[in-house]
């Protein structure tokens, strides 16, 4: 597997980034965690196919060969204050809100890694955490539906939804994919540089739900009816429990399900 693409320069900091696009892998996160310490910092691994991808939970991701944008982009967090690393799923679901956003669409962030269009899912994303020889790696994967059609998208289970199907017409997904890690890469420098205090408040527009009456799930797998009132400071959820009164959630998922999909997204 070789390579395809030369280096690119992004704007923002001048970061210099390699793409690295290959056919087929298992899973674009499980190759950065196995390269981790031989690749430069911002190295990108991009898969036509991924046949082991997965999300939060080990759940399958889901993608069309040669039709969808799945990679994953290798940040530096030796230096990233602690308690900021685990803002790197929001700024990546904000970055993704924002290209959307330049396409002339309305996403909205479902907390903490899903970005919607339409109440449908077209995105979600999966960072993990890896330290090795004292250095700390932030791997970034993102699955993004681009070119997918409507009848592909049926057997994902939930409702989804890809550019394509939006915009109806094909999306060249280099230029995407360029587009995507500029925004990133701009984010991720301010979060280095200013907190997330900036990123908090970008999100806060686009985040779904807020203020509704939803059902969150906890790690555990116990289900919670309230309403989301808030994004904290640090990026947890302030939600008001029916049986708990206000709590900040810090893990576990807003659920699909017909409560909230039936709602009117014009």
């Amino acid at each position: 597997m070789e390579n395809d693409l030369k280096p690119e320069i992004t704007k923002p900091g001048g970061v210099v980034y390699t793409i690295y696009k290959y056919a087929s892998l298992d899973s674009t996160n499980e190759f950065l965690r196995q390269h981790c310490t031989t690749l430069a910092d911002y190295s990108v691994i991009w898969a036509d196919e991924q046949t082991h991808g997965h999300g939060r939970f080990t759940r399958v991701w889901n993608s069309v060969p040669g039709q969808d944008l799945t990679f994953s982009i290798l940040l530096p967090l030796t230096s990233l204050e602690h308690k900021l690393r685990q803002n790197i799923t929001q700024i990546a679901a904000l970055s993704v809100a924002q290209l959307l956003e330049v396409y002339g669409l309305k996403p909205a962030v479902k907390w903490p890694n899903d970005v919607l269009v339409q109440g449908k899912k077209i995105s979600g994303i999966l960072c993990e955490v890896v330290e090795s020889n004292k250095n700390v790696y932030g791997i970034l994967g993102i699955g993004l539906n681009v070119n997918s059609m409507e009848e592909s998208l049926a057997v994902v289970g939930i409702p989804a939804t890809s550019l394509r199907c939006e915009l109806h017409q094909k999306v060249i997904r280099l230029e995407l994919l360029k587009k995507l890690l500029e925004i990133i890469i701009n984010c991720f420098n301010v979060l280095c540089q200013s907190g997330f205090t900036q990123n908090r408040l970008e999100l806060k527009k686009r985040l779904a739900f807020i203020n509704e009456q939803i059902v969150f799930t906890d790690i555990k797998r116990e289900s919670y009816s309230g309403r989301i009132i808030d994004l904290n400071e640090d990026g947890t959820l302030l939600f008001e429990c029916e049986k708990r009164g206000i709590i900040s959630l810090n893990s576990g998922e807003i659920a699909f399900n017909n409560l909230y999909l039936k709602r009117d997204y014009q």
